[in-house]
């Protein structure tokens, strides 16, 4: 580039001389006149210069601007490359979970179609059921409503009347108050002396614990070989009764079958017959009613319904006090147990001992054992009364 500007410095000069000598051909050049051209050109010169300067820096600063924007546009490329792979491995995670989304969905489906299969199994068996439960599973009874009505509260539960046996040992003895308040007194002095003929009997008064139902969970099942037979006469002998109805029941013109077991429950007084094969006891439980003669030589109508057995499969207890009855212990065994029994009674009777009218007392004697039955209170508020 400087050869360029020394060229057209050349060409300048060449031409102001030619100008110089056509202006003035027969002027001579004095001194003064060349060191005013010198001095001419000089300028110019460092003008040139300075223009030269001007454009190398506005060539560095492009070169720079251009570096720049080279720079940022390498980064950008590999910004946007960067978020293109970051696209596509989001794009393929997306794939990858729609696809277990499917597979999931497809096995919901499956399961959907399980259970909706089952779900209309069990209603099948549910009719089923209800089919062969219309004739009630239970044995008839004579009802009759005595005013008592109760709350709402738990309609689909069953009450049960507890009775709870408590074992008594020897030299103990159970005595029930007709008021709780007597007990709980005779209880809190706990040590009493029983004045005999010729000495005392010191004896303790312990409260009586007890372990009652509180929560119980059974699971129903309706036995398929058993039939349950009711509205059985009272006067029936146990052993007669039971050829009688086998006899009956075994016979095929009756819609019975081959008997394989018989049981007579004594606290309803009705039978459970057991058959060989199952298909007996739904035709029988279905007509409901039978003629039968029985020992007596009358024919009585007996009632045949579904056996129901039943399991426990959750039981729950809590500890209850009985509010009027007392456990007293450390009876020695001096006397017969009759008299010791009557003297026992009437200390406890005896207001100035702290007692007071007494209900029941029975003593063990020493060397003996004894099951105390506890059944519901029905009498008085507490929670359960007590008797051998």
């Amino acid at each position: 580039m400087e050869t360029d500007w020394e060229n057209t410095s050349a060409k300048e000069s060449v031409s102001l001389n030619s100008e110089s000598q056509n202006s003035h051909p027969q002027a001579q050049m004095t001194p003064e006149c060349l060191q005013q051209e010198i001095e001419n050109y000089k300028a110019k010169y460092a003008e040139l210069q300075k223009d030269k300067d001007e454009l190398e820096n506005a060539r560095t600063e492009a070169e720079k601007s251009t570096k720049e924007f080279e720079d940022r546009a390498l980064r950008l490329t590999m910004r946007m490359e960067g978020e293109k792979q970051e696209n596509m491995n989001l794009e393929l995670t997306h794939q990858v979970m729609l696809g277990e989304a499917e597979d999931e969905a497809a096995k919901l489906q499956k399961m959907k179609q399980h259970l909706e299969k089952q779900l209309q199994e069990a209603v099948e068996r549910k009719r089923v059921l209800e089919e062969e439960m219309k004739i009630s599973s239970r044995p008839e009874r004579q009802m009759v409503f005595k005013g008592h009505v109760e709350g709402l509260d738990h309609p689909d539960s069953i009450t049960v009347i507890p009775r709870i046996q408590f074992p008594i040992s020897g030299g103990c003895a159970l005595i029930t108050f007709d008021e709780a308040e007597v007990a709980q007194n005779i209880i809190e002095m706990r040590e009493h002396d029983v004045p005999l003929e010729e000495c005392h009997l010191r004896v303790k008064a312990w409260p009586v614990q007890l372990l009652m139902p509180m929560a119980i969970e059974m699971q129903m099942k309706l036995c398929n070989r058993r039939i349950l037979v009711s509205n059985i006469p009272a006067s029936e002998r146990t052993d007669l009764l039971l050829d009688k109805l086998e006899l009956f029941f075994s016979k095929r013109r009756n819609g019975g079958g081959e008997v394989e077991e018989r049981e007579f429950l004594p606290d309803s007084g009705n039978v459970i017959l057991t058959f060989l094969d199952n298909g007996v006891t739904k035709e029988l439980v279905k007509k409901g009613s039978f003629n039968i003669p029985l020992s007596s030589g009358k024919t009585h109508l007996l009632k045949v319904t579904s056996c129901v057995a039943g399991e426990i499969k959750d039981l729950k207890f809590k500890t209850c006090t009985c509010r009027r009855t007392v456990l007293l212990t450390g009876i020695p065994d001096v006397m017969d147990k009759e008299p010791l029994q009557d003297l026992l009674e009437i200390h406890f009777q005896k207001a100035s001992n702290g007692g007071g009218e007494v209900e029941a007392l029975s003593y063990v004697p020493e060397g003996s054992h004894a099951i105390a039955i506890f059944e519901e209170d029905t009498g008085s508020n507490s929670s359960a009364s007590g008797g051998l």
